[in-house]
């Protein structure tokens, strides 16, 4: 049953999206969630993927996708095409990044992966600015359990760390996916305060997106995030019917419906 009523979806203004397993299904992203993406800034809404994926992949969607912003690695920065040209804004100095990044990567290729045979870290960790990725879902399988563990590891150590549907995400900093999104909405729109909550929602699948589900109001989790709900503390106000990139377009077509 809707958490929301048509009066709520027409003020939402930006819609902020979880990437993998949310926009992907399967790893791919499918012709009607794309074509949801053109409708829904055609229509005034901006679209921001907010997610874990390395700052190549985040280059590609900035430049390649009809969105209007992303934020990547969980936080440490967004990226945006402008009148000015290709911008890239990071949470602190691109060399404080690098050298947390190094210090946790040491750490977990020390400590980490060798408990657990067959770990590794994410193929696409050559990519990424800030944080370090461990391949949970993506190229291998480790049930819930490691997953659990290997993250509680990591907190003892003082490194924040989060589980999406394929990687265990750690870094150092004070960053995350809520933080950053309050950021950019502040700097390139003014938001702050009620305007967050009334014009605002997020869509994600994971306890990567818990930040969110935390700070919003307007919240929602595609329906293969009924997996992760058992081990989360903050969940989205709304579950959808469909999965992975058919929940986007769900969702899409109800914040459509209501400005119609």
């Amino acid at each position: 049953m809707s958490q929301f009523d048509a009066e709520q979806l027409n003020r939402i203004r930006f819609l902020l999206t979880d990437v993998d397993d949310t926009l992907t299904s399967d790893g791919l992203i499918l012709p009607d969630t794309l074509a949801m993406i053109y409708r829904l800034e055609e229509a005034g809404i901006h679209v921001i993927p907010i997610t874990g994926a390395c700052a190549g992949w985040c280059d590609h969607m900035a430049r390649a996708w009809p969105v209007s912003a992303v934020i990547g690695e969980n936080g440490a920065f967004h990226m945006r095409r402008s009148d000015k040209g290709f911008e890239r804004c990071d949470w602190t100095q691109e060399a404080q990044m690098r050298s947390d990044q190094a210090e946790v990567k040491a750490l977990i290729e020390s400590l980490i992966l060798p408990a657990y045979p067959g770990l590794s870290l994410a193929a696409d960790q050559p990519y990424r600015l800030a944080d370090v990725a461990i391949d949970i879902g993506q190229d291998a399988r480790l049930d819930q359990a490691q997953v659990a563990e290997i993250i509680e590891r990591l907190h003892q150590r003082g490194i924040n760390a989060r589980a999406s549907s394929i990687h265990i995400n750690a870094w150092r900093g004070s960053f995350s996916k809520y933080a950053m999104a309050v950021k950019l909405l502040y700097d390139l729109y003014g938001l702050s305060g009620a305007q967050l909550q009334e014009q605002v929602a997020f869509v994600g699948d994971s306890a990567n997106d818990e930040t969110m589900f935390e700070g919003l109001s307007c919240t929602f989790g595609v329906a293969n995030i009924a997996r992760a709900l058992p081990y989360m503390k903050h969940r989205p106000a709304e579950v959808l019917s469909q999965p992975m990139g058919a929940g986007f377009v769900e969702l899409g077509e109800r914040l459509l419906a209501a400005r119609a």
